[in-house]
């Protein structure tokens, strides 16, 4: 138990063992190999380790081997005679047979009888998706090879990752894995076995592409020589200053010259709540008056007056905004603190 610790290997405590042991009255001194088998399954094991220790005439005789619990068949074996430093003998005998029982890099290991068979991704409590098979043992996590295998969608998911802790035990408790250490995000080596908690890709394209054709139904095509698309709406949230449009919105505010340009390229009808604004291809959108907040707080001009901001910068505390009223659209220069409207362009 203190050196047999061959690599791609969990060894079981000894309570685990003891406890086994004693729910199945077991012979403690003479367990037989077709109870050792039991044992091992019993344990979710992949191999069971047998021992045999003698002494006669001074001198110590130790035959040890590794059981397959799958097979029943030995896997290993290792013995010597000797006499004198018994711990120096018994530890070279434990690292000769943890030698030949190692998982290699890209070996997976042997499983039990009681490993849940799987053909295709199963799911795991109604979120944890499980690949159906093991990549092998990796001293360090195989990124490049994850990568390669998201960049495939294999399986139909492209987030294939190492499970966490709790979901290995959860993985475990479910009978999905076999003897030995796996690979965790915490533990960074051992058998790899990828989960993934996301959404199929042909879920998350079929979803995005929804969401780009919602989205691009909300911007209109007035027509304008530049192209720029226009939404059909304000945004939500009334006021905002200008350092607060720049922050959520970016590149989507419209510049000083695209507002220019749906000035000048487009016809200008006011109504008692606002401007319609008809552009070139004979289609509109509408741009309420919904007056502005001053940077004292006091929101002016509702119904009578609309501003909106541009991204357009005029020094460190003033910008360039639309400002209209029942007679015209124009251009002009307020206090960024300010409260206007935002409608945003594409």
């Amino acid at each position: 138990m203190t050196y047999f610790r061959p690599s791609g290997y969990t060894m079981i405590e000894r309570a685990q063992i003891d406890k086994v042991i004693s729910e199945q009255k077991f012979q403690r001194s003479n367990i037989t190999d077709n109870q050792a088998v039991k044992l091992g399954k019993i344990l979710n094991a992949s191999v069971v380790i047998l021992g045999k220790v003698s002494r006669l005439g001074g001198q110590y005789q130790v035959d040890v081997r590794a059981v397959n619990v799958q097979s029943g068949q030995d896997m290993a074996f290792e013995g010597a005679t000797f006499s004198g430093d018994y711990r120096t003998n018994v530890k070279n005998l434990a690292t000769k047979l943890a030698g030949k029982v190692v998982i290699a890099q890209g070996q997976t290991v042997q499983p039990t009888s009681t490993l849940r068979k799987r053909s295709s991704v199963e799911v795991v409590y109604g979120y944890l998706k499980v690949f159906p098979h093991e990549l092998g043992f990796f001293d360090s996590e195989p990124s490049s090879v994850i990568a390669q295998i998201n960049k495939q969608v294999r399986y139909g998911y492209n987030n294939w990752r190492i499970p966490k802790n709790e979901e290995l035990t959860l993985l475990r408790a479910n009978g999905y894995l076999g003897g030995g250490q796996y690979m965790t995000r915490e533990e960074t080596n051992g058998i790899v076995l990828l989960v993934t908690d996301g959404d199929n890709y042909a879920t998350v394209q079929k979803s995005e592409a929804a969401r780009r054709a919602k989205e691009s139904r909300q911007y209109v095509n007035l027509g304008l020589p530049s192209g720029t698309l226009w939404k059909d709406k304000n945004e939500t949230g009334g006021f905002y200053t200008y350092d607060q449009a720049v922050a959520k919105f970016g590149s989507s505010l419209p510049t000083k010259e695209q507002w220019e340009e749906l000035r000048s390229s487009c016809h200008w009808t006011w109504t008692k709540e606002g401007y319609k604004v008809t552009g070139p291809s004979g289609v509109s959108i509408f741009l309420p008056a919904a007056g502005c907040r001053l940077c004292d707080g006091r929101v002016c001009y509702v119904g009578l007056r609309g501003g909106y901001w541009s991204s357009t910068q005029d020094g460190s505390k003033s910008a360039w905004i639309l400002w209209f009223n029942s007679y015209s659209p124009h251009m002009d220069v307020y206090n960024c603190c300010s409260g206007r409207s935002v409608r945003l362009v594409r």
